[in-house]
């Protein structure tokens, strides 16, 4: 195959400090390399290096990047902008850094086309239908005539991606593309990109802490540490016979399909102490079907009964969640499993008041806190706290991680100045933070130490219930095992009960003692987390299960 981009020897970094050192990889025309490392190890570094935007592109402090026979680095600025978009694209992790939220995706995508091509109207719209239905879109003038805060994160994400690919570039440069979205949108994400590439020709450099979306699409790996690449090949070798050390703890991470199995017992022991032995199945409100019922003696802490909400937008009404009933016991952890849109973050909001429901009761210990307000929700936020997907956007930029801490202990305990301080040292040192770090600002630290200074900030008033909403899925295999073995020795320890939303079914199967899974505001089935994933009663469950990578 016809090599297209080389980099050799490349040392590159910022301010003089070098963040990749000698990195040599090669890809051909049409070819797939996965690069994967935990964050901090230089992976976002390297595609910076490569496509040289003004303004995130990195300094070349030694060795060579060149595309086609051409060093990109010595080419003219309007050179390399030009290249950008029909040789070269880039699809960034999060959507916001490649869509103009002031305009419509309908707008930017003509832009696009007609800077660099002179296909008409006709030809332009027969593209985007192309495009935008291969990445799961069916109201494709709708999406085009959104702005991208009126979408999803993960519909804003398919979007950007589409308009990345829209021009058929020689190379994709992609940065976690995929880490934002459903296991079954990923997996039509994924497909259009291998069939965009056998289409096309077009390469793919894949940065991804998803060793399942490498294994998935990709036919080599390189595996990256403290800015070194440790060891590279073929993706079924690398990946089926790792030779380094930091390879295998990285493969060790990876979280598996425990509950659809009999196997590794052991490592569902805590999450499943709360739970009794399978029961027959039974139906309750909302016709979602129940199994693996607790016993008489495990006494409910939260109860939701026939739950709907919903709420008015411009095309109409929409059904958030539509009659949910579930419970939640003391010392439980309980996943919520769904797409986006199914209602599994809205849950999350009807619990702590974000929300108020439209029809239905919350019980919690017996009381309805359905509509709750005032004294009494804030009496309810030292009963439960939540953890959110964006650690660093949780948190005030301008204040520091010791601040915001110490103001929810004064908020929801009112201890005086020198127990706050205190307090806060203790609970950084429990989430496996120095106290020092009090002193830090959010952008100072990593995204995985983020996410603990903000399970820091929960746990500061001894909740009975901690909701982690998709708390772990913008996190490296590594450092999401560390970040979920710290919740589950919180929970132990502290004796609370843990509500777990995510996406990601193999992670929730490996913890969880009894799941929910929701598609369209419903509760399609629950139960047992080992009997609802090795028999799933429901098509919806079957195809989450097929599409976990």
């Amino acid at each position: 195959m016809q090599e297209l981009l080389r980099i050799d020897h490349l040392t590159a970094g910022y301010g003089g400090d070098a963040v990749v050192e000698d990195i040599c990889l090669s890809l051909s025309a049409g070819e797939v390399l996965g690069i994967v490392g935990e964050s901090g190890s230089g992976k976002s570094t390297l595609l910076r290096a490569i496509a040289q935007i003004r303004g995130l592109s990195t300094e070349i402090h030694a060795g060579t990047v060149s595309m086609n026979g051409r060093d990109i680095a010595v080419l003219a600025e309007s050179t390399r902008r030009r290249m950008r978009g029909e040789e070269l694209a880039m699809v960034f992790q999060y959507a916001g850094a490649s869509l103009n939220p002031a305009r419509r995706i309908g707008t930017q995508l003509v832009e696009t086309m007609r800077a660099h091509t002179d296909l008409s109207q006709a030809e332009i719209r027969a593209r985007a239908a192309e495009v935008f239905s291969g990445m799961g879109f069916t109201d494709i003038d709708r999406i085009l005539r959104a702005y991208p805060f009126e979408l999803s994160g993960g519909m804003a994400q398919r979007a950007a991606i589409a308009l990345a690919v829209i021009l058929r570039p020689q190379l994709l440069l992609a940065d976690e593309p995929t880490s934002a979205l459903d296991a079954t949108i990923q997996l039509q994400v994924l497909d259009h990109l291998r069939a965009l590439r056998e289409r096309t020709g077009t390469a793919i450099l894949l940065i991804t802490h998803n060793i399942g979306v490498v294994r998935h699409i990709a036919d080599r790996v390189a595996v990256m540490c403290r800015g070194r690449i440790v060891e590279q090949g073929a993706v079924d070798e690398v990946l089926s016979n790792p030779q380094h050390p930091y390879t295998q703890e990285l493969l060790a991470a990876v979280p598996k399909m425990h509950a659809a199995t009999h196997t590794d017992c052991d490592r569902r022991d805590h999450a499943e102490k709360n739970t009794a032995p399978i029961a027959s199945p039974v139906t309750t409100g909302g016709g979602n079907r129940v199994r693996g019922g607790r016993g008489a003696h495990f006494q409910d802490l939260l109860r939701f009964e026939n739950v709907s909400m919903h709420f008015d937008d411009a095309a109409g009404c929409v059904q958030a969640v539509n009659d949910i009933s579930f419970t939640l016991a003391r010392r439980e952890l309980l996943g919520i499993v769904g797409e986006s849109g199914s209602g599994k973050s809205t849950v999350a909001k009807l619990l702590t008041g974000l929300h108020a429901p439209t029809g239905g009761k919350i019980f919690l210990d017996g009381r309805n806190i359905a509509h709750a307000s005032g004294r009494e929700r804030r009496h309810l936020y030292t009963r439960m706290q939540m953890v959110f997907q964006d650690a660093v956007g949780s948190f005030n930029p301008r204040r520091t991680i010791g601040a915001m801490i110490g103001e929810t202990i004064c908020r929801l305990c009112n201890p005086d100045g020198c127990t706050t301080e205190q307090r806060v040292a203790q609970l950084l040192t429990e989430v496996g933070l120095p106290a020092s770090y009090a002193a830090r600002y959010p952008h100072e630290i990593s995204g995985g130490e983020c996410q603990r200074a903000a399970i820091a900030r929960a746990m500061a008033v001894h909740p009975d219930i901690l909701i982690c909403d998709e708390a772990t899925s913008a996190l490296d295999v590594s450092v999401q095992a560390k970040i979920v073995a710290l919740l589950l020795h919180l929970q132990q320890e502290h004796a609370m009960s843990l509500l777990f939303i995510s996406h990601d079914l193999p992670l929730v199967s490996s913890i969880a003692g009894r799941v929910l899974i929701m598609q369209g505001g419903r509760i399609v089935e629950q139960g047992n987390a080992r009997d609802v994933l090795l028999h799933p009663s429901d098509a919806y469950t079957e195809n989450l299960l097929r599409a976990a990578l």
